[in-house]
């Protein structure tokens, strides 16, 4: 025995040697036994997305970090992907991952938020991010039909939901209903309330509803994380039939709610919006048929008041007669004075003209003391003394009057 104790250690044969794998699979047996099912609370931290196969990721306190991993068959069956920075509770076993180095991890199987704050800062997360691609927008939710032919509702087929339902619709105002069974709460939800709207907007036209209730009674954030998914809020956005959200979720709001093209407080609020109460449209039709008639009658009456009135100011045929006759003798006489007027300013004008071509007429000349001499055998003025010949007839013209005569010598 020597002084060293350590070495006295290492030197005595009763210390069992094992080899790498040996002892790797002592302590994952030792850790799988100890800990065979386990929940593990932390925050994640390290989350790879689907960048494997699997998912990866840490979980960790204020002193320490554990490892974690969730396998590819276990994915579908999560409420939720990890993110980084959410505080959650982790259910699986503990093992050992001894291929590249020794650590040990827990396989985990089903996650859970930890905390409805988690939950609520998820949800806030996905609302800012369908509100910036416009999946709120008013500009696309489509009208609800006032009676329509046919309803598509996806719910639970047991409880008292779909019943409610089918009472209200039958006493208002029956209309078809076409049920699709789905489940409305945990992992199976979301699957089912996509098929659902699948399943109704793939109909034949003749078959197709005119409108997709989604209903479920009231329930605790965690009983309605299903209504927070982004995959059914797409396919809610991108149904082709208008669709109502009736969550019984007062006063709380899901992602649904804001994609659906009406949200309504419960299950029978949805039922009595969906189709009028019968005496209500009729009520509603005769008020309306009784407004039109009224409005009918006023409109004629008044019509009739106002024709009235106009004849009332119209004067009497033999009136309108004399004062016609009376105006047309007007035009007439000033047409003739007028008539008149231009006629002696022509007849004036006219004189004017003539007594201009008299002052150089012949008769103003011969008043003037001239006259004129003829040839009486041939009718011709004779102008020089050279043309008379003895013994030559001639006429010879004055103003008042004609002489013949016969000149004695030239």
């Amino acid at each position: 025995m020597t002084d060293n104790k350590l070495i006295d250690k290492i030197d005595n044969d009763n210390i069992p040697t094992f080899s790498v794998s040996e002892i790797t699979k002592e302590i994952t047996d030792l850790l799988e036994d100890k800990y065979s099912y386990v929940k593990i609370k932390g925050e994640i931290s390290g989350e790879t997305g689907n960048k494997y196969p699997e998912i990866y990721f840490t979980l960790k306190d204020e002193e320490n970090v554990i490892s974690a991993i969730i396998k590819r068959n276990k994915i579908p069956n999560l409420k939720f992907l990890p993110e980084d920075g959410l505080e959650v509770v982790c259910i699986g076993k503990i093992t050992a991952y001894t291929k590249r180095d020794s650590k040990f991890q827990i396989d985990v199987d089903f996650i859970s938020i930890e905390g409805e704050g988690q939950l609520l800062k998820m949800k806030e997360k996905l609302r800012k991010k369908l509100e910036i691609e416009g999946l709120f927008d008013s500009k696309y939710k489509r009208d609800i039909p006032l009676i329509p032919d046919k309803i598509g509702i996806i719910t639970s087929p047991s409880g008292s939901v779909i019943k409610d339902m089918q009472r209200i619709i039958f006493e208002r105002f029956s209309v078809p209903i076409d049920l699709f069974r789905a489940t409305v709460q945990g992992d199976k939800a979301v699957k089912d309330i996509i098929s659902g709207i699948e399943y109704f907007n793939s109909q034949k036209i003749n078959l197709k509803p005119n409108v997709i209730i989604i209903a479920r009674g009231g329930g605790s954030i965690e009983d309605l994380w299903c209504f927070n998914n982004e995959e059914l809020a797409r396919s809610v956005f991108n149904s082709k039939i208008p669709i109502i959200s009736a969550i019984g979720h007062e006063p709380d709001i899901n992602i649904i709610d804001y994609v659906a093209d009406l949200s309504l407080a419960t299950p029978s609020h949805a039922a009595k919006r969906v189709v009028p109460e019968r005496k209500e449209l009729l009520l509603r039709i005769k008020n309306i048929v009784n407004i039109f008639v009224n409005n009918s009658s006023n409109y004629f009456s008044n019509k009739n008041k106002k024709l009235d009135l106009l004849f009332s100011k119209l004067k009497k045929p033999d009136v309108l007669l004399n004062l016609a006759f009376s105006t047309l003798n007007k035009i007439e006489k000033k047409f003739i004075d007028s008539e008149k007027k231009f006629f002696c300013l022509l007849s004036d004008k006219l004189k004017n003209e003539v007594g201009k071509l008299e002052i150089g007429s012949h008769q103003n000349t011969l008043k003037r003391g001239y006259t004129y001499i003829k040839d009486s055998k041939n009718n011709l003025f004779l102008k020089r003394v050279k043309n008379i010949k003895n013994e030559t007839n001639l006429k010879i013209t004055f103003y008042d009057g004609t002489i013949d005569a016969i000149p004695k010598k030239k």
